[in-house]
């Protein structure tokens, strides 16, 4: 039988097996083939995520028949779906309607539900704060307007100042009247804490309310002559008015059989009837 020598030169290039690097090669692509499929994956459940909580926060604030004891374990549910960070921002984002979650809470006057979101935002972005100040005109709600500080930014220095005396928020009351003529106005009631003491550390201080659908501000400052100043304006985004105003100061309350007791308020006329006052900035 015939035979035939073994030639090494005859193998077959194909025949070989693989180099290291081929092998490497091929290995590592699957690797990263593999990761972004997983990583596309990871992005798909988050943005499934995402949009299954802002579906239940539209259902909050719009929905007509929502349950008033719902509202907190749903928010609490939503909140524990998403990181904090991240659920803190999906609700100051204007991302319904071209507004916050917590700006329609406020429009639809859903009190719960902007009291359990506010509980995840640590600290208000500057748009929030903004889209909640316009929600509080729209609706004229100087009530959430304080409950939320948001006359604070009027004055970050005084905000700063009120935190390091102790003092405790200023009152401020807002009523709506209308009178014999049926031309409406308002009238509010200020309680300054530490009053004295803090315009004499800062020489300003500032304070808004919300009334007849605008955020009002009353400032007292040192003028240029060295005197005392008071005056009035309107804050961003309010509309233009005429206005005629009368400001009453009182002295701080005393005992009843006290000489100070009897004491007439300081009455001064801020009438400015043929003057139209415009908003003093973007808000």
């Amino acid at each position: 039988m015939a035979t035939k020598a073994f030639d090494d030169s005859a193998s077959s290039v194909s025949d070989l097996p693989p180099s290291y690097d081929t092998i490497h090669t091929s290995v590592s692509t699957d690797s990263v083939q593999c990761k972004r499929s997983v990583f596309s994956f990871l992005q798909t459940k988050q943005k499934r995520r995402r949009a299954s909580v802002l579906s239940r926060i539209y259902e909050i604030v719009f929905s007509p028949d929502f349950t008033l004891s719902s509202v907190a374990p749903i928010v609490k549910s939503c909140a524990a779906a998403l990181p904090a960070v991240e659920f803190s921002n999906l609700l100051q984002k204007p991302n319904i309607e071209d507004h916050t979650a917590l700006h329609w809470a406020i429009v639809n006057n859903r009190r719960e539900a902007l009291l359990e979101f506010t509980k995840f935002i640590p600290k208000f972005s500057p748009a929030c704060s903004d889209d909640l100040r316009l929600a509080c005109m729209t609706v004229n709600d100087h009530d959430s307007f304080m409950l939320l500080n948001l006359g604070d930014n009027v004055n970050p220095k005084d905000r700063s100042l009120r935190r390091m005396l102790g003092c405790q928020q200023d009152e401020i009351q807002v009523v709506h009247e209308r009178d014999s003529a049926g031309e409406n106005y308002f009238s509010v009631r200020f309680v300054f804490r530490m009053f004295q003491k803090r315009l004499r550390i800062t020489q300003k201080l500032e304070a808004e309310f919300v009334a007849r659908g605008r955020i009002w501000v009353l400032r007292f400052y040192m003028g240029q002559n060295g005197m005392w100043r008071v005056e009035y304006g309107l804050s961003g985004h309010s509309l233009p008015v005429h206005p005629s105003a009368e400001l009453a100061i009182w002295a701080h309350s005393s005992p009843p059989d006290s000489s100070c007791a009897t004491q007439k308020p300081l009455i001064l006329s801020m009438r400015r009837p043929w003057e139209t006052l415009v908003p003093e900035g973007p808000g």
